[in-house]
């Protein structure tokens, strides 16, 4: 397996998290005098990590154990 790859995936991990943290600080750190579709940027972040962490897991699951094994030998 690449590098770039295992830091591909490990930055989507981690691209995932920030998302998460962004959006519960969105949600906690509320504060009066916003417009009506504020409420809506948490949401929006903890669904973005929610699909980064997902294809980053995903690629994993797919691709990424079996670069590791390499060919199988005969």
């Amino acid at each position: 397996m690449r590098a770039s790859t295992i830091s591909a995936i490990i930055f989507g991990i981690v691209l995932g998290l920030v998302g998460v943290v962004f959006g519960i600080h969105a949600w906690v750190a509320r504060s009066g005098g916003k417009l009506w579709f504020f409420w809506i940027a948490p949401l929006l972040a903890v669904g973005f990590a929610g699909v980064v962490i997902q294809l980053a897991v995903g690629y994993w699951m797919k691709v990424g154990r079996l670069e590791t094994k390499g060919r199988p030998r005969k």
